[in-house]
C-alpha cells in the first residue's frame, strides 16, 4: 500500500506489539521506521540501497504523490518497469506475462538515475510551465488593472463632455441628457464588473500555480524516483487544466481591451426638430494588449510515445475491443480524451456514448425540436465534438460538449453539410450545393475550395495543417487538395477501394478509408502513392461509414452502418 497520511509508529515493531515513534519512512517498503529498524534496514541486503526520507519530509509530500504505490496488485513486486505502449507500471512478472511482446518497456530506476538528468528534466519541464502560467496569468491582471483603470478615466471624460454640452443647451433636453447618462454609467459599471471578474478568476487560477509550484518543491526534494515518474503525470493534469482555463479565458475574448467611445448627435443644432437621443455610448472590446507565451511543451514528456514516420507496409492493427451497438445509420464516430467512444446516427439528432470498456453509457438528443440532424462528428478539443447537421433545413452545426453531450454552441453555415473536419481553426465541410467550403471558427470568412466536386453530399473529409483529403464515393476516388485546392494527388483503385465513406489521418499523415463497398480499411501513404488493405471482411468488416483515429492512444475506432464497431490498437 502507499504511504500513509501520517505515520506515527513504526510498522515493524508494531507486527511485535511494540509501539516506537517512526523517524523515517521507506517508499520502497511502503514501512515507516523508528530509528532502529532505520539503522537495520540500511545495512539489510535487500534494503541497503532503498532511500527513506524523515517524517517530517513525507508529510511534506503531496497527498496524490503519497498514494502512488511501488508495489503490483496483482504479484506484490515492486514496480520496476513501464510500457510506453500501454501507459503502465509494470512488475518483471507483469512484463513476462503480459507485455512480452511490447517493444517500448523502460527500466525506471535507470531512467530516472541522477546520472542520465532525466529526474530533474522530468519536473523541470512541470516548472518551466508553472513559470509560464505564472508570466501569463500575471501579464494578463496586469493589463486587466490597467484596462480597469482606462475605463473609470473614459468613463470620467465622457462624462465631463456629456455636462458641457448639456450646459449649451436648454432645459428641453434634461430627459435626454439623464438618459444618456444612465446609458454611460450602466456600461461602464457592466463592463467594469466583467473586467473585475476576469481578475479574480486570473488571480484564483494563479494562485493554483503557486500550490503547484510548492508541491513540486517538495516533490524535487524529497519524492522517490517512482514518486516522481508517476507524480510529473499527475503534475500535468492538473497544468493542464490550469491551462484550459486561462486559454478559455484568452479564447473567450475576456482580455479583448474594453474601450468606452462617444459620440453627439450631428443634428444637435437642430435638436428641437430632429433630435431623439442625447447621444451613444459604445464598446470595443476587440484588441488585445496582452499576449500568452507557452514556452514549456508539457507534451513533450516521457510518457507520450514519439510518433516515428513508418512505411504503410509496416502499419499493423490488433483488435482492441468489440462494440455492439444497438442501432443501425452510424454515420460518425470518435474518441474522447478519456477514451468514451461516441457514435453518431446519420440523420436521426441521436449521438451515443459508449464507455472505453465498450459499454453504454447514455443516448442523447441533438436538438429535439428538429428532425434529420446528424452526418459527421470532428473534434474540436479536449471537451468538445462538432456535429454537422446534415439534411436539416437549419444548416448548422452544433458543439456539445462530450462529457455532458449538452449543446454548448450553434454554428449557422448556411448550407448543408455532410463530412466534416476541424484544422487550423477552421471548419472544412462538404457540402450539399457548393462542394468543399472551409469556415473560419468566427463565421466571418467563407470560402469555396478550388476544383473540389460542385456537390460533396453525403461525403467525408479529413485535414491537417497543410492539406484537405476528400473521399468521394461516386467515383470511388481520395483526392488531396492544399488549402487554397490545388490538387495534390488522386487516388482510385476499384480492385481494392470502391465506394470510400470515412477518413481520419494518423500522427504521420497517413490516410485511412472506409471503403462501404469493397468492406474494408485501407491505408494510403502520404504522398498517395502507396495503399494496402489495413483491415477486411473477414476482420468483421460489412459496409464500414465511419472512422476515426486518436492520435495519442494510437487507436483506430470503425463503424459498420449496421453492425457494431471495432476498436484497434494500431502498432
Amino acid at each position: 500500500m502507499a504511504a500513509k497520511k501520517c505515520a506515527l509508529f513504526c510498522d515493524i515493531c508494531k507486527h511485535r506489539d511494540l509501539n516506537k515513534s517512526a523517524e523515517e519512512y521507506c517508499p520502497h517498503c511502503e514501512e515507516a521506521l523508528c530509528g532502529d529498524c532505520r539503522d537495520n534496514h540500511k545495512i539489510s541486503k535487500l534494503s541497503k540501497s532503498h532511500q527513506t526520507i524523515s517524517i517530517e519530509n513525507l508529510n511534506k509530500l503531496p497527498s496524490f504523490i503519497k498514494k502512488i504505490s511501488h508495489n503490483c496488485e496483482e504479484h506484490d513486486c515492486i514496480l520496476e518497469f513501464y510500457c510506453k505502449f500501454h501507459d503502465l507500471l509494470c512488475c518483471k512478472i507483469c512484463s513476462i506475462s503480459a507485455h512480452k511482446e511490447c517493444k517500448e518497456i523502460i527500466f525506471i530506476e535507470d531512467f530516472l538515475s541522477p546520472s542520465k538528468g532525466y529526474q530533474s528534466v522530468a519536473l523541470d519541464n512541470i516548472e518551466k510551465v508553472l513559470k509560464n502560467m505564472e508570466s501569463n496569468i500575471s501579464s494578463a491582471i496586469k493589463d486587466r488593472k490597467r484596462n480597469l483603470t482606462e475605463l473609470r478615466e473614459q468613463k470620467r471624460v465622457i462624462s465631463e463632455h456629456i455636462k458641457d454640452k448639456r450646459n449649451e443647451i436648454n432645459a428641453f433636453l434634461d430627459h435626454l441628457e439623464e438618459e444618456l447618462q444612465e446609458k454611460a454609467s450602466t456600461v461602464g459599471k457592466t463592463n467594469c464588473e466583467k473586467v473585475e471578474e476576469i481578475i479574480t478568476k486570473l488571480e484564483d487560477e494563479k494562485e493554483k500555480v503557486e500550490g503547484i509550484q510548492k508541491d513540486v518543491e517538495s516533490v524535487k526534494m524529497f519524492a522517490s524516483n517512482l514518486q516522481i515518474f508517476m507524480g510529473t503525470k499527475a503534475f500535468q493534469e492538473r497544468i493542464s487544466n490550469n491551462e484550459i482555463n486561462v486559454q478559455q479565458i484568452y479564447d473567450k475574448g475576456s482580455l479583448n481591451n474594453v474601450t468606452m467611445k462617444f459620440t453627439f448627435n450631428e443634428k444637435l443644432e437642430r435638436f428641437i426638430k430632429h433630435i431623439k437621443t442625447f447621444g451613444d455610448v459604445e464598446i470595443d472590446n476587440s484588441e488585445k494588449h496582452v499576449s500568452f507565451l507557452w514556452k514549456g511543451d508539457i507534451s513533450a514528456q516521457i510518457f507520450k510515445p514519439k510518433s516515428v514516420a513508418k512505411s504503410i507496409e509496416t502499419i499493423k492493427v490488433r483488435v482492441g475491443r468489440r462494440i455492439n451497438i444497438n442501432s443501425e445509420s452510424i454515420s460518425g464516430c470518435a474518441i474522447s480524451e478519456d477514451g468514451n467512444k461516441l457514435f453518431l446516427q446519420g440523420h436521426n439528432k441521436s449521438m451515443m456514448k459508449y464507455a472505453p470498456n465498450g459499454a453504454f453509457i447514455s443516448e442523447s438528443r441533438i436538438n429535439p425540436a428538429a428532425s434529420d440532424i446528424g452526418y459527421d462528428l470532428a473534434v474540436i478539443d479536449s471537451n468538445t465534438v462538432a456535429v454537422s447537421s446534415g439534411v436539416n433545413h437549419l444548416q448548422q452545426i452544433y458543439f456539445i460538449d462530450m462529457n455532458s453531450t449538452k449543446t454548448s454552441q450553434v454554428f449557422q453555415l448556411g448550407d448543408w453539410c455532410f463530412g466534416i473536419s476541424y484544422s487550423n481553426d477552421s471548419f472544412i465541410c462538404c457540402t450539399y450545393n457548393n462542394g468543399i467550403k472551409i469556415y473560419d471558427r468566427s463565421n466571418s470568412n467563407v470560402r469555396l475550395l478550388p476544383n473540389s466536386p460542385k456537390t460533396a453530399a453525403h461525403t467525408y473529409v479529413a485535414s491537417n495543417a497543410n492539406h484537405i483529403f476528400h473521399t468521394n464515393w461516386h467515383d470511388d476516388s481520395v483526392v488531396c487538395y492544399d488549402f487554397s485546392g490545388k490538387v495534390q494527388w488522386r487516388y482510385v483503385d476499384s480492385t481494392l477501394l470502391r465506394k470510400p465513406y470515412g477518413i481520419t489521418l494518423d500522427t504521420n499523415s497517413n490516410i485511412y478509408v472506409a471503403g462501404s463497398d469493397s468492406n474494408n480499411v485501407v491505408v494510403i501513404s502520404p504522398d498517395g502513392k502507396q495503399a494496402k488493405e489495413l483491415i477486411g471482411a473477414s476482420d468483421g468488416l460489412a459496409d464500414p461509414r465511419a472512422l476515426f483515429f486518436h492520435k495519442t492512444k494510437q487507436l483506430l475506432l470503425v463503424a459498420n452502418y449496421k453492425n457494431g464497431a471495432s476498436v484497434y490498437d494500431v502498432i
